[in-house]
């Protein structure tokens, strides 16, 4: 066998991106979950082919970039090239939602119940009584109810800031920031895939109190999203601490002084997530550790992946 024969596998995978492979993955493992838990997931024939047509335009928008009337001189790049490449690199962003969303219709196929119970055993082992309703009717003042839910608000315009500022700032950082939170994300989701859970909403006064207009404007802001949103799942870990601490971490990393402004964010947040109902205790405390341990093993990951030919 030729050398050239022996590369030609390489070349043919190589036109992939880091973030290609992970959205790959994640999506295979969707589909494949559905497809054997199809009697138990009815809503099934209504995602899976969303996931294969997520699927097919990864490969689509990756054979497109290498094909001749998108290849660039790299002094030179063209315009459609730059759209497609930022695209390309920013596009999981776009996914997050409808992902987390379509959990519901599947993440119920290996445990039939929610898990709650359990999880809600931990915390009263830990406290003797549940924080996710307790701290929340404890703490009542206006300023109070404001501040943690100003905090829990906080992860939208980081999620958003952060990368943005880094991009036109520093494209090497924006890279490893975008792949490292879509490598958390999807980790987190396919946790959520197997174990259903609802955090502190699945109390139904914690549920109502979720959905009660009080307080101040971000507290209304919250309430807002959380009555036009009806997924339930997904809270075991806490996505949004994890994904909080990733970004803390990046900003520390990259642009310090508004690193020390979301390790503060962070601190409130984490704990807003118990206070505003949202999660069980021991939800914010693996999503502590899912955030700092999927950093680092992002990073280790997508260096590999480069390393094998997948930028």
């Amino acid at each position: 066998m030729t050398e050239q024969n022996i590369r030609e596998p390489r070349r043919i995978i190589s036109f992939l991106s880091a973030i290609d492979i992970l959205t790959l993955v994640y999506c295979g493992w969707i589909i494949l979950y559905m497809t054997f838990g199809f009697t138990r997931s009815p809503e099934a024939i209504k995602h899976i082919p969303v996931y294969l047509a997520i699927s097919t335009g990864v490969l689509f928008l990756a054979w497109l970039q290498k094909q001749s009337g998108w290849c660039y001189s790299p002094n030179n790049p063209t315009k459609r090239y730059r759209v497609l490449n930022f695209f390309r690199s920013i596009y999981p962003v776009l996914l997050f939602g409808y992902f987390y969303t379509s959990g519901y219709a599947f993440n119920r196929i290996v445990f039939r119940n929610w898990l709650d119970p359990f999880f809600m055993s931990i915390d009263k082992y830990i406290f003797g009584y549940l924080p996710s309703l307790v701290w929340g009717k404890l703490y009542t003042h206006w300023a109070v109810q404001e501040l943690f839910h100003f905090a829990y608000f906080c992860y939208y315009p980081m999620i958003a800031g952060i990368p943005i500022y880094l991009y036109f700032t520093k494209k090497e950082a924006f890279k490893e920031v975008i792949f490292n939170l879509t490598f958390v994300f999807y980790c987190c989701y396919t946790i959520y895939s197997i174990l259903p859970v609802i955090g502190g909403r699945y109390l139904p006064e914690a549920m109502a109190l979720t959905k009660t207009f009080r307080g101040g404007p971000f507290t209304h802001i919250m309430v807002f999203i959380y009555r036009t949103s009806n997924h339930l799942g997904g809270a075991f870990p806490s996505s949004h601490i994890a994904i909080a601490i990733v970004l803390t971490i990046a900003a520390l990393r990259f642009i310090r002084p508004i690193g020390y402004i979301c390790t503060v964010i962070t601190f409130f947040l984490s704990i807003a997530t118990v206070f505003c109902h949202y999660h069980w205790f021991i939800d914010a405390v693996c999503g502590i550790i899912t955030g700092i341990a999927g950093y680092y093993l992002a990073n280790y990951t997508r260096a590999y992946l480069k390393k094998k030919g997948f930028d």
